[in-house]
């Protein structure tokens, strides 16, 4: 309505401009053209576009209209200002996030979050917070989230279950945010760490105890590999023995004599030991 008044105004002052230089038919004229140009300016200020990927705000005199500008051509007061806003995946990042773990150690990380506001909450959210969501609402909700998980683990646990210790803080964040409409899809922590010292120390402690782990099943593997030797032997001596008996069960030194001929090839031995294992005697010839 005011930009009406105002283009009217306008064709009134560019028609009295008219009657001091022409005369009445010029007069009309000016008037038409002066309404002319409102017409086409207000028609020109009824639509406004939202692009792909965005939801518009319509604000009136700083009323802001509760009814969210979907994707698309929409017809609007040509009076009102459209923000557009980004609804589709963002990404915020909280540097030098600080905490205390339940060993009283100090950790510190950078946090990197992906979000998305809930484009039917959009009119609202930019009320209550307007386009700053990631430092009025989102930057204070994953500090206080890293806090509250971290301080219910152990300095050298945030190591170990590192994954687990992300999961807990993205659902605490999820639960948080909620209330405001925005949706937390994945979380990162980034250069996550302690002191210099007492990283090192840590790492130390993690390298002796996969060490002992490996001492323990390098043992169970040899152990095993014993084991399977010693039943290996036993074996083999059982087998003797039961040869042996079958030996012994059938005849003795016969037996073995019967084995013999039956593997003998039929030559003669070349040389003869004498009867006082002293004498060897050719017999080749």
């Amino acid at each position: 309505m005011f930009l009406i008044i105002v283009g009217f105004v306008i064709g009134l002052i560019i028609a009295g401009a008219i009657v001091f230089v022409s005369d009445f038919k010029q007069i009309g004229a000016g008037i038409a053209a002066g309404l002319i140009t409102v017409l086409l300016f207000v028609m020109g200020s009824s639509f406004t576009v939202i692009s792909a990927g965005h939801t518009g705000v319509q604000i009136t005199f700083g009323e802001v209209n509760p009814l969210p500008l979907t994707e698309g051509v929409h017809m609007v007061n040509p009076i009102s200002n459209i923000a557009d806003v980004d609804v589709r995946l963002q990404k915020a990042k909280l540097d030098g996030a600080s905490a205390g773990t339940k060993d009283l150690q100090q950790v510190h990380t950078d946090i990197v979050v992906n979000y998305r506001l809930d484009p039917l909450k959009v009119p609202h959210i930019y009320k209550e917070f307007g386009l700053n969501v990631d430092e009025k609402v989102l930057g204070p909700g994953i500090n206080e989230a890293f806090k509250s998980v971290t301080g219910h683990y152990t300095s050298e646990e945030l190591v170990t279950k590192r994954d687990l210790v992300s999961q807990e803080i993205l659902q605490h964040l999820i639960t948080k945010m909620a209330p405001f409409n925005i949706t937390v899809s994945n979380i990162s922590l980034v250069n996550f760490g302690f002191s210099p010292d007492y990283q090192k120390a840590i790492e130390q402690k993690v390298i002796a105890v996969q060490q002992t782990a490996k001492a323990e099943q390098d043992l169970r593997r040899i152990e095993v590999e014993a084991k399977s030797r010693i039943a290996q032997a036993e074996g083999e001596a059982k087998a003797i023995a039961i040869q042996a008996q079958a030996i012994q069960s059938n005849g003795g030194a016969n037996y073995v004599q019967l084995q013999w001929i039956e593997k003998w090839d039929g030559k003669l031995p070349a040389t003869v030991v004498g009867a006082d294992s002293k004498t060897l005697m050719n017999i080749s010839k």
